[in-house]
């Protein structure tokens, strides 16, 4: 067994060589990527390339737990989550955790890239489908999606006005998926 430290969408090997294990996900060409940041563990034996995350300190989370954090890493059809806040009907609690919203997974219509759901530093609200250590999140739902983003343009806070998302420095439309519950709306 072989261990190297990895970055989330460094590649392992291909699906022909290993069978992707924990924190490994197949793209889109048949390549294993790391889903979070670790030591890549590549057992030639039992055919598998998973990656132990640097951090340990996972709070177990379950299906249909809500969750919020703030997309770190994204291509074409993965976004990755940095999830900070799970909502309990007891509490709210902070956890540090990863979470990922395959393109499947982002809008009840078709949807032809993550980049036109989500951008990076974008805080979202999700909630958990699946997955142990590196989370499955899913924003169909309309209260799910982005609830905070900045212009991808200017960097400005971007407004929600009537159905769009605005940005309050260059006036630029942005293009998400907004929750129902956007946090920045204009007073009218």
């Amino acid at each position: 067994m072989s261990s190297e430290k990895v970055a989330p969408g460094d590649i392992l090997g291909v699906i022909e060589e290993f069978l992707p294990g924990s924190g490994v996900y197949e793209d889109e060409k048949g390549y294993l990527r790391s889903c979070v940041l670790g030591s890549a563990l590549i057992d030639r034996y039992k055919k598998t390339a998973s990656v132990k995350p640097a951090v340990n300190k996972y709070l177990t989370l379950k299906n249909g737990d809500i969750v919020e954090g703030v997309v770190e890493y994204m291509n074409e059809d993965l976004a990755f989550v940095r999830i900070y806040w799970v909502e309990n009907r007891r509490a709210v609690k902070p956890v540090d955790a990863i979470g990922v919203i395959h393109i499947s997974q982002a809008s009840q219509t078709y949807v032809e890239s993550m980049y036109d759901v989500v951008r990076l530093s974008d805080v979202v609200r999700a909630k958990v489908v699946g997955g142990k250590g590196v989370y499955q999140l899913s924003i169909k739902e309309p209260h799910l999606g982005v609830i905070y983003a900045r212009c991808n343009y200017c960097g400005g806070e971007l407004l929600y006005e009537n159905g769009r998302l605005v940005c309050s420095s260059c006036g630029q439309v942005n293009k998400r998926k907004v929750a129902s519950t956007y946090i920045l709306t204009k007073v009218q």
